[in-house]
């Protein structure tokens, strides 16, 4: 039988009196009403979980404040992952136009012979339909205003669509296709399959600023065979991902962005937080894409 749910509104005060009663020391009563005000009291509970000794009840000395920094490192970390998927999105986008149009002519996405299941590439061009008549880019306008085409030529298609999609043309573009876009990055196809649909989950969850830190992933991405430095993590945690960024970082030879300086420099800041609840493991910077040259 279902319970009914008989929780009510409570004020910024009202919150903060329920977490000192729940043994969180609240030292400065004016900065937790502004902060609960600021984040959302719901939004804040994903991270009182570590600090409990039991339920709803806070392990001796833990403060507002030890609760509040741990937030500001998943927001780091989101913001800096974020941007590292972006990156690389950009760097698929491009892979994928170029093996297209090289390959099948500039609009080759719209055969279905490049594809290995027609079903999935026609709800693949519906899909591209939609996002091109939602897109507001100048330069869709101006290709359609010039040329009589039902399609945009593939370069131009893959800057409008979503990442989840361009992550579906990949999936289903015949492997002769897929060996070419990911030949720098030295995966299997059906690997980085896997890879850039849990890429795609993560960024989502970037991007709808949800907790990342101690995330179990919904979606896990695929353990290479052929790639050592995967074996001994878990890939159903954060650092398996991280570690994914990292490899393919390496891989395309991208000198703009030091993703690996900018996660050390992040645990610098936040030493308390616990980096074994994101899976990683003892010793994880003698990895070999994580060592220092």
């Amino acid at each position: 039988m279902k319970l009914q749910f008989t929780k009510n509104h409570l004020p910024y005060a009202e919150q903060a009196k329920l977490l000192q009663s729940r043994n969180l020391t609240v030292s400065n009563f004016d900065f937790a009403i502004k902060k609960l005000s600021h984040l959302n009291y719901y939004r804040l509970s994903a991270y009182f979980y570590p600090f409990f000794e039991q339920k709803n009840s806070f392990k001796n000395g833990t403060t507002f404040e030890d609760v509040v920094q741990l937030y500001y490192f998943d927001k780091e970390l989101r913001n800096l992952v974020f941007y590292a998927i972006e990156k690389i999105e950009v760097y698929i986008r491009t892979q994928i136009s170029f093996s297209i149009s090289k390959n099948s002519g500039v609009f080759g996405y719209v055969d279905e012979n490049i594809f290995h299941d027609v079903s999935k590439h026609a709800s693949l061009l519906e899909s591209i339909k939609l996002e091109t008549r939602r897109s507001n880019e100048i330069f869709v306008k101006a290709f359609y205003d010039k040329y009589d085409e039902e399609y945009l030529p593939v370069w131009a298609m893959v800057e409008i669509i979503s990442f989840s999609t361009l992550s579906k043309i990949f999936a289903n573009l015949k492997e002769s296709y897929r060996r070419e876009i990911t030949k720098e990055i030295k995966i299997k196809p059906f690997v980085f399959k896997t890879w850039l649909h849990t890429l795609t989950y993560i960024r989502n969850i970037c991007a709808h600023h949800s907790r990342l830190w101690n995330k179990i992933l919904a979606i896990e991405p695929m353990i290479p065979k052929n790639q050592k430095v995967f074996k001994s993590l878990n890939n159903r945690k954060l650092f398996f991902v991280l570690s994914v960024i990292q490899f393919i970082f390496i891989s395309i030879d991208d000198e703009e962005f030091d993703f690996k300086s900018e996660l050390k420099s992040l645990l610098g800041k936040y030493p308390f937080v616990d980096i074994k609840a994101m899976g990683f493991i003892e010793n994880w910077e003698e990895l070999e894409i994580w060592r220092e040259l």
